[in-house]
């Protein structure tokens, strides 16, 4: 299998169609589209560390979550962040392909995953690429430590408004989530979990009597990796490997 056979699979089954249009997911960086797929590596950002494992384990393909190249280059260089992992791929052969608001929105992707971790039931899109359902009622608190305990961080890392007694329905969008809580409200939620709002989100959240839980970017979105090496597997011949890079955030 090729890299450029690789890229036609997975736009099968994450359509470019589904991308948001000020999004740049799908080839970051093609340094070879006849190059031979060896081994592939998953991780939620195209980080120098991840570029040095693939290095190790050699892979010759990255996928992320997260663009490498979000925003246009007005030039490339090593001494910019962005640009110095560019070149690095392009010297060691690595292309590198990105798969964003596509699998947010996308069944299965990565709030239907999220969803799924939290335990809500009778689930349904509210936007495009969030999600809303039912979970059993509970507490505020006890709600909170279920999702600290599905997503494997500490309680403690969470930000939380309590607005409601209550948890009964549930919206959830992975990642940054500050504009949506207007529509989060005006479907009929009680309950917002998001990866990170502004104060003013927070405020409004409160105002509106809207609990909220932001539960890091990171940890409301990695859990996409293990999925996507999944179907990674399920794509690739059995002869090209697929590892998952297990991050911890800001390396």
């Amino acid at each position: 299998m090729t890299v450029e056979q690789l890229i036609e699979k997975l736009d099968e089954i994450f359509p470019k169609s589904l991308s948001e249009p000020w999004d740049n997911d799908g080839i970051d960086v093609l340094p070879d589209k006849n190059a031979t797929v060896t081994r592939v590596l998953c991780a939620l950002d195209c980080t120098s560390v991840a570029i040095e494992k693939a290095k190790e384990l050699g892979c010759n393909v990255i996928i992320t979550h997260h663009p490498l190249v979000f925003k246009p280059l007005g030039s490339v260089s090593d001494s910019d962040s962005v640009g110095k992992r560019v070149i690095e791929c392009i010297k060691s052969g690595i292309a590198v392909i990105s798969f964003h608001t596509r699998l947010d929105i996308v069944e299965g992707g990565v709030n239907d995953t999220l969803a799924d971790l939290l335990c809500i039931e009778n689930t349904e899109s509210f936007i495009p690429y969030g999600r809303i359902g039912d979970v059993k009622e509970q507490s505020f608190e006890s709600f909170a430590s279920l999702a600290a305990s599905a997503l494997h961080i500490e309680k403690s890392e969470l930000s939380l408004v309590k607005a409601n007694a209550d948890v009964k329905r549930v919206a959830v969008v992975s990642g940054g989530g500050k504009d949506e809580i207007n529509a989060v409200v005006a479907a009929g939620a009680d309950t917002y979990i998001t990866g990170e709002v502004t104060h003013s989100a927070m405020i409004d959240c409160k105002e509106l009597g809207l609990n909220l839980i932001c539960a890091t970017h990171y940890a409301t979105e990695r859990i996409i990796v293990p999925v996507l090496a999944d179907k990674l597997r399920g794509l690739a011949p059995s002869e090209v490997y697929v590892f998952v890079r297990e991050e911890e955030y800001g390396i």
